[in-house]
């Protein structure tokens, strides 16, 4: 074999080498382009469902309640901290209280109160005897949200 022959295949052996070494470095490279795509796709579709989640909540009040003292009287504060408007709001007393509070004439006219706009609020007046020892009251709250959807909480309101 001729010095010509000899760096002939010297080259082609060469060749073949570094060609397959870049076709394991592509092959490895192209399996972790797949997994990144694998991984963005899926947090696209969370940040979907999160974007999703977050203009189902748009349509819908949140409503909170809470007990105010001015002088001698009392008012349960119902206000909407949500996005949307609340409309047909319905407050109630559960059972287990000791006593209503509720002062009657202005129980009658306020509710069902009719629209409450995001960050508004309104009140109820409460008269609550000296005798009456209850320090919180288990109250409920029901409207409908702009979705057209209808929404109920229970909670305790601490005097």
């Amino acid at each position: 074999m001729s010095s010509f022959e000899v760096i002939s295949l010297l080259v082609s052996v060469v060749a073949v080498a570094i060609s397959t070494i870049a076709l394991i470095r592509s092959r490895r490279n192209h399996a972790q382009l797949i997994e990144l795509e694998r991984v963005h796709a899926e947090l696209s579709r969370k940040q979907l469902a999160e974007m999703e989640e977050q203009e189902r909540q748009a349509q819908k009040a949140k409503l909170r309640c809470h007990m105010e003292q001015q002088g001698n009287n009392n008012k349960f504060v119902i206000t909407n901290s949500g996005q949307a408007t609340a409309t047909d709001i319905y407050f109630g007393l559960e059972e287990n209280n000791e006593h209503n509070p509720l002062v009657h004439g202005d129980f009658e006219t306020k509710t069902p109160f009719p629209s409450l706009a995001a960050g508004d609020s309104f009140y109820l007046l409460a008269q609550i005897p000296l005798s009456v020892r209850q320090s919180a009251y288990c109250i409920s709250l029901m409207w409908k949200n702009e979705d057209g959807t209808q929404d109920r909480i229970v909670r305790t309101v601490a005097r």
